[in-house]
């Protein structure tokens, strides 16, 4: 049997217009101003199919409702191997002809960035679920987008809001690099790159001082692993330079400190002589857990 011919549920315009902007009203009235972040890939590996260098240069404001009324979901707060890890995950809903109207982008991407300003926080899209209340009256109305916390990685911002550019510098991990032998001169900003060229790089970073005399150059937005006794290159500038001893020197919520080793990572790591060293954790039998420290 056929549907009743005198009722339309899937195609009258004037009752999906009104149930569109009643879905927008609502969102407009309890949800909360956030700001969207698109990804841009700067350095693609095409064999992996993913970004080794990713950018953030545009945020545009839009509206959102918070679905988890009762708060965050996901793991939370929990000590891993690697240390204490936040895994906060919050349901946002975005009303679809909002987004047409503010977005010039086609829908919402996993990948991209959604920034809170009431909490200073920052989300990756995980998923995007844009068949929220399937079809109701044929039309669809939001996109549901399943976000977690941000793990920083080295990641550049540059959308012209300050309260977003700043968690970069909060975060952002550099290194200072001793050079040996070379010619030119780095320029701030530009990119550095270890390797035949700069699509085939194995370290890269982006030049945040460059001290002609000392030969010590500072990068940020680092990713791979900076080799000694290799060429460093401006990709700008054409400078290049042989790589000799490196020091690198770890920023955790502004707070700095050295190390030599090599590595990198949150956690704040320590350098100088042995004993001062000995003395952050002491292991011995008599103390096992550094009570005297």
């Amino acid at each position: 049997m056929a549907t009743n011919q005198y009722f339309n549920t899937i195609s009258f315009a004037p009752e999906q217009s009104l149930t569109e902007n009643l879905v927008a009203e609502s969102i407009q009235i309890h949800g909360q101003d956030m700001y969207y972040l698109k990804r841009t890939d700067v350095n693609e590996d095409t064999v992996f199919n993913e970004s080794t260098i990713s950018e953030f240069n545009d945020a545009f404001s839009i509206e959102m409702y918070i679905e988890d009324a009762d708060g965050f979901q996901g793991e939370g707060d929990f000590l891993s191997k690697f240390g204490l890890e936040i895994r906060d995950q919050l349901n946002l809903i975005v009303s679809i002809k909002r987004w047409d109207e503010e977005s010039t982008i086609q829908y919402p991407q996993e990948g991209d960035l959604v920034y809170w300003p009431l909490q200073d926080k920052i989300y990756e899209i995980k998923f995007v679920e844009d068949e929220v209340s399937f079809w109701q009256l044929g039309k669809r109305y939001v996109y549901r987008l399943s976000t977690e916390s941000f793990e920083f990685s080295s990641e550049k911002f540059n959308t012209g809001i300050d309260e977003i550019d700043d968690i970069q510098q909060q975060t952002f991990v550099t290194v200072d690099l001793t050079l040996g032998t070379g010619t030119g001169d780095f320029i701030v900003g530009e990119i550095v790159y270890q390797g035949a060229n700069f699509d085939s790089a194995t370290a890269t970073g982006t030049v945040e001082t460059w001290n002609s005399g000392t030969k010590v150059l500072k990068l940020s937005n680092l990713t791979g692993s900076f080799a000694q006794n290799t060429n460093t290159v401006g990709r700008d500038s054409g400078a290049n330079y042989l790589l000799g001893a490196t020091q690198q020197i770890v920023y955790t919520e502004n707070k700095t400190t050295d190390t030599t080793d090599g590595t990198s990572g949150q956690d704040t790591v320590f350098t100088g002589s042995s004993s001062s060293v000995e003395k952050v954790i002491d292991f011995t039998v008599g103390n096992p857990f550094s009570e005297d420290y």
